[in-house]
């Protein structure tokens, strides 16, 4: 046998093995956690006689993923395969937007994406960051960045009512995705809030 055929059945053995290996090998598990925030407490005495529509919330590149997202030591920003989203994280806020604001009764409705009805108000967002900073080893935290926009719509056409950018920063106990999962969901509880108190404080009228 000639050198170049030896390490041509070399190259064939090895590519039978490592075929093989990947046959008996487990299939990747992929743990995948909830984003979202459930309104404690007590409605609005009284709604506002405005119905809101919610618009899908847009999620800005590398945030529009399903992965979880670390800030490392180094400056980096790493997806984790193995822990993830059920869905984009825009759609996810944009859920727990329309379900959190339907429970504080602040409007008449609350409409969500993909509902043909007319409306004089509009909420529209960004999520511009989500991930896990883990830059201080002795300091992890979740990190949430959201921009919202209230838009009415008028005769003349549409007006800027609201636009106000909600960051939070949550410490959470442990560098774990199990622990950053429930940092997420604190810091988009306490954005809900916060724009919750902003909507009730404005001045909407029909």
């Amino acid at each position: 046998m000639t050198h170049r055929a030896w390490l041509a059945a070399v190259a064939v053995a090895v590519a039978v093995a490592v075929a093989g290996c990947s046959l008996t090998r487990p299939p990747l598990e992929r743990s995948t956690y909830a984003l979202g925030a459930t309104r404690a407490g007590a409605p609005a005495a009284e709604a506002m006689p405005v119905t809101l529509r919610v618009r899908p919330f847009r999620a800005a590149a590398p945030y529009d993923g399903r992965d979880f997202l670390y800030r490392t030591p180094d400056g980096q920003l790493v997806a984790d395969f193995y822990n993830v989203f059920p869905a984009g994280p825009g759609e996810l806020v944009t859920q727990a937007t329309t379900q959190w604001l339907r429970a504080a009764g602040l409007f008449a409705a609350v409409i969500e994406p993909g509902v043909t009805v007319d409306t004089a108000y509009a909420l529209e967002g960004s999520l511009v960051a989500l991930y896990g900073d883990l830059a201080d080893p002795q300091r992890p935290a979740a990190v949430l960045d959201v921009q919202v926009y209230l838009v009415r719509t008028t005769p003349a056409g549409r007006v800027l009512a609201l636009d106000r950018r909600f960051t939070e920063r949550v410490a959470v106990a442990e560098r774990s995705p199990q622990a950053l999962a429930r940092g997420f969901n604190e810091a988009l509880a306490r954005v809900l809030a916060r724009l919750e108190r902003e909507l009730a404080a404005a001045d909407l009228r029909g």
